[in-house]
Parts: structure tokens; sequence; C-alpha cells
């Protein structure tokens, strides 16, 4: 897949370089890591036969959530990963950058951060630090974190009650928990609290709702934030100062 990238702020700079580089040889680096990758892949499609499970039940207090979120509420891997294609990057990133800290929340049922592992795997060093406040996914992401290998600390939590967890500070920051403007703005606030100098943080699902588009508008136009890209619709990339 390659990857659709706007320049949307500030210098274009080393981190443009890094992301359009990945266009150039995605296809060799996938290819290396082949065996990895089908693996997790594995391991998504027979968490995915699961089926559907309940939804954290915080999501009932957040008001006028696009999709249905309230008692009986559901959903299966499937529905939540994120696509191969955007994950095979994220391993590319965590191998180039090398960061001694990856961010993110939340981990749902772990595909993502299986992806961030292979990466941090590969580049032998750093560590993944995870949260996700529905203990029964969570339960699912630790068994498929193991599966790739154990750079991981992941938490039956929430972000905002656990920052002291995040160290050394992040180099790399996933958000991608609750999809709401109000939420996600105060996410980004802590998660500059915990980052390291030019880190970067990662937004997904800017095409949620309206809601969250503003929120993306909002993040690029931050004082703190040196430069901003987007991939599709889909995803933000910011780089601190």
């Amino acid at each position: 897949m390659k990857l659709n990238l706007t320049h949307v702020r500030g210098a274009r700079g080393s981190t443009h370089d890094l992301i359009l580089s990945y266009n150039a040889v995605q296809a060799a680096f996938n290819a290396e890591h082949k065996t990895l990758f089908h693996r997790i892949e594995n391991a998504i499609q027979q968490t995915g036969e699961k089926g559907k499970m309940p939804l954290w039940e915080g999501y009932e207090q957040i008001p006028e959530y696009v999709q249905s979120t309230g008692p009986g509420a559901r959903r299966s891997m499937t529905q939540v990963r994120t696509g191969q294609g955007i994950c095979q990057f994220y391993t590319w990133l965590a191998v180039q950058r090398q960061p001694e800290t990856i961010l993110e929340f939340g981990a749902a049922f772990g595909a993502s951060g299986m992806y961030w592992l292979a990466g941090l795997g590969i580049a032998e060093s750093g560590q993944l630090v995870s949260f996700e406040p529905n203990a029964q996914w969570c339960d699912i992401a630790r068994a498929n974190f193991d599966l790739v290998n154990d750079r991981h600390v992941l938490t039956a939590g929430t972000f905002e009650e656990n920052t002291a967890l995040v160290s050394p500070a992040a180099g790399i920051t996933l958000i991608d928990a609750i999809h709401t403007k109000s939420v996600v703005l105060a996410q980004f606030e802590l998660v500059k609290q915990v980052s390291a100098p030019g880190a970067l943080v990662i937004f997904d699902d800017l095409n949620f709702s309206d809601d969250m588009w503003a929120c993306w508008q909002e993040v690029c136009a931050a004082s703190d934030v040196a430069a901003a890209w987007q991939i599709g619709k889909r995803v933000g990339i910011v780089e601190l100062r």
C-alpha cells in the first residue's frame, strides 16, 4: 500500500523524508519481514474469529457519540483494527526512529500494538507502553503482544489515570481511543507532557466524524506543533517542537 501523504503544515524536514521513503522501499521491507507480518495477521484473524465483544463501559459516559456505545454494544477485531498497510508503516516507523518508548491508547485487541512491537523487535531496542481500559479486550491484547515479543508494558486502565507509567519519555505516540474533539485534545495535552522533544504524535480516525476532523484542524494549528502530515483522510501525524 502506497501512502497517500499530504504535507499540512511546517517544515518538511527529516520526518517528511522518512515517511516518503517508506513508499520507495515498502515492497522490499515487507518482503524481508513477510514471516513476521504473516504471524501477526494470523493472530488478528484468530482474534476476529472470537466475534464481537462488549465495549468498555466508560463509553456510556460520552455524550452524543457518533457510533452506538450503549448497553449491549459490541465490537470485533475486524471492526476496530487499523488496516494492514498502515500497520506495516508503523513497524517501519519504529525501526527507523528507534524511540525509547512508543505510547499507544487504546490497545483494543492488539493489532496496532503487535506491529509496533515488530518494529521494536527488529530494531532490538525500545518498549511499547500501551493502555486498554476494557479488561476483556486487554487480556486478548496481552496474549497477542506476547506472540510478537515481550517489549511491552500493557495496562488494563486509561492513559489519563496512568501517565506516570510512561517512562522514558515517548518518542512516538498513537492516540486511538475515544474519538471526540474534547477528549482527544485533552489527551494531546497530556501526551505533550510525557513526550521527548521532536516526538511524533499520530491521530487515528480523523474521518470518524465532523467533530474529529475539527479536532485535527485544531491540533495542526497548535503553537507547539512543528509540522503536520496526513496519510489519506484517516491518519494524522504531527511532530512536536
